[in-house]
């Protein structure tokens, strides 16, 4: 089966009233430490359990990519991961270290017994909107997860 991964462009609303930033350095291991800073950082608010819990696995998804297909996975590489959060909604954007193969541009064939390629996938059917980082902010990825009435 392929399907082709469709990101939303990142729309245009009012700034998130909170921030919060951390870089990492750009190997696998730290994908772990950026899932527990997310996951601390949003024990202490009010974003409920489930959206939280949805958060720290879209984050995994992104940073891994970061690694994986642009130059934060190079020796000396980064990615840096930035919170924003307000009433009922969040954005968490993933910013790496510049262009690399683009993994929006691929076509994603994940059969039942393939280690890879469902990433995009969870992230298309978990955020409420996602993307790159429009030009101006960055290379990157981002996901925003809305909660309560809408």
């Amino acid at each position: 089966m392929s399907n082709r991964i469709v990101p939303h462009v990142l729309a245009q609303r009012p700034p998130l009233p909170r921030r919060h930033s951390k870089r990492f350095a750009g190997l696998a291991d730290n994908v772990k430490p950026a899932r527990a800073w997310l996951a601390a950082l949003l024990a202490d608010s009010a974003v409920p359990r489930q959206t939280a819990a949805d958060a720290i696995l879209l984050l995994s998804e992104l940073a891994t990519n970061a690694i994986r297909h642009t130059p934060s996975g190079h020796a000396d590489g980064t990615f840096r991961v930035h919170l924003h959060h307000g009433p009922g909604r969040l954005r968490v954007e993933v910013h790496d270290d510049g262009t690399g193969h683009d993994p929006y541009r691929l076509r994603v064939v994940a059969g039942p017994d393939t280690e890879n390629g469902r990433g995009l996938l969870l992230v298309q059917a978990l955020a409420d909107a996602w993307g790159r980082l429009p030009s101006g902010m960055g290379p990157g990825s981002y996901f925003e997860l809305a909660w309560g009435p809408r």
